[in-house]
């Protein structure tokens, strides 16, 4: 299998609407959208949506990402990629890289601590990965085990950077099967 962003290796998605929930940064946008196509997705990019006031924790300065996902699930057609710049967190967890309602075809992108210590690269690097993984949650896969999927559980930056940047063969025979199945329902 090719590396994430090379346009030979296919998604089984064909397209994805990208909501961006203010305030994200175009050019942050303009690299989600690339690392989108490069995957085979075309992407719809819907115009911004602010972030609900009730999304923000005042103790933990933090946006509730479950608000944010919430809110991107009753805005756009499915599947969606929400992408935000805020701090996020969900339930116990101190932050999150992204979230995604399991088979619900809905996912959350938080760029804020993508961009910690990296560089251009190092940043596209995460992103490619970040979205992939919630996509993946998003059509109903859950984490991998193995150690080099980007369905791997990612606590740390240093574990996101040390993961692999594409489905196991497991995860993707799996994904593959799961987008088919929605093909034939939304038919």
């Amino acid at each position: 299998m090719k590396s994430v962003g090379d346009p030979t290796t296919p998604f089984p998605i064909d397209v994805i609407t990208v909501l961006p929930v203010q305030p994200v940064n175009t050019g942050d946008l303009e690299e989600v959208r690339e690392v989108l196509q490069a995957t085979g997705i075309r992407v719809t990019l819907k115009p911004p949506i602010l972030r609900p006031r009730n999304a923000y924790d005042t103790r933990r300065r933090q946006f509730r990402a479950e608000v944010l996902l919430e809110r991107a699930r009753i805005c756009a057609e499915r599947p969606i990629l929400a992408v935000t710049d805020a701090d996020c967190y969900a339930g116990k967890l101190n932050f999150i890289f992204g979230m995604a309602e399991v088979g619900g075809r809905v996912a959350l992108v938080s760029l804020h601590r993508l961009h910690a210590t990296a560089t251009h690269d190092l940043f596209r690097q995460r992103l490619a990965k970040e979205i992939l993984h919630e996509l993946g949650h998003a059509e109903g896969l859950g984490h991998c085990r193995d150690p080099r999927c980007v369905m791997r559980f990612s606590n740390s930056l240093a574990e996101a950077d040390a993961k692999g940047g594409e489905f196991c063969s497991r995860c993707l025979r799996r994904l593959k099967a799961i987008v088919a199945c929605h093909r034939r329902t939304d038919a």
